[in-house]
């Protein structure tokens, strides 16, 4: 198995948008750093007794039930802090989530875009230390907290050509884009490792699609409706797997993937 590297991505803010890397320096210990270090609970959620942890899906927004998030287009500076927010190119918000008033300006701008009342505004919040992220994977097994993302363009095409219609890659909100030439042999990576470059992986879970891959990126509106697409044309609603990083280096895009002969396995 062979394939290219091409697209690398992190979310500075769980169930926000992307953000394209050129290269990312990435670890075990680590995954894509700083990928989901920010989250939007829910106020009368889990967060509000038990906090500095990984949230489960039902305790945080995002597009799988508001779907009006998928409009919202943010740039965040990881150093500096700064956020930056447009809907439809327009600059709708911009300040510092250093400071608790830049943090409370950017709820409040939340709680709008979700039609929420004041005392129903979501938390805005940053990970505590960098021993977790707010990471789907994460709520699911710590084994997984710094499990990347991988989605397999051959894969994508391949469901194109059966629901007739084009699909943005983007919707499946992967840290790892490759192009691995067939369609659903990145399944065969699965509790084996691979190399992507110099840096090993090892393929741990399949990618169950949830509603949030239902919602158009350009207006914000379901109209694909992509788990019942993929159940009715593969008998399964998975796409893209999860996968540990198991050595130190650095991911770019044009990299070579390759599976890892058995005996250059960890």
């Amino acid at each position: 198995m062979h394939g290219t590297v091409t697209d690398l991505y992190f979310y500075p803010i769980r169930g926000l948008s992307a953000q394209r890397l050129d290269a990312v320096s990435v670890g075990p210990d680590r995954g894509f750093p700083l990928d989901r270090c920010w989250a939007l609970p829910t106020r009368n959620g889990e967060y509000r007794t038990v906090r500095d942890r990984p949230l489960g899906s039902g305790n945080v927004h995002g597009p799988t039930m508001d779907p009006r998030l998928a409009g919202v287009a943010t740039s965040f500076d990881p150093e500096s802090e700064w956020l930056e927010v447009r809907v439809q190119d327009h600059l709708v918000l911009a300040c510092s989530l250093a400071s608790e008033g830049g943090v409370a300006e950017a709820e409040e701008f939340f709680a709008r875009v979700l039609d929420l009342e004041p005392e129903d505004r979501p938390h805005l919040v940053r990970r505590a230390d960098a021993g977790y992220n707010f990471a789907y994977t994460a709520s699911v097994s710590t084994s997984l907290t710094w499990a990347c993302h991988v989605v397999n363009l051959a894969s994508v095409r391949d469901l194109e050509e059966r629901i007739g219609r084009p699909v943005d890659p983007l919707r499946f909100r992967a840290n790892l884009y490759v192009d691995l030439g067939e369609p659903w042999i990145e399944n065969d990576l699965l509790g084996r490792t691979f190399r992507v470059g110099d840096v090993q992986l090892r393929g741990e879970m399949a990618t169950a699609r949830c509603a949030a891959t239902e919602v158009s990126l350009e207006t914000a509106e379901r109209d694909i409706p992509i788990p019942r697409l993929l159940m009715t044309h593969y008998g399964h609603t998975d796409f893209g797997i999860y996968a540990n990083i198991l050595t130190e280096g650095e991911l770019r895009p044009g990299m070579d993937v390759a599976a890892t002969a058995a005996e250059d396995a960890l």
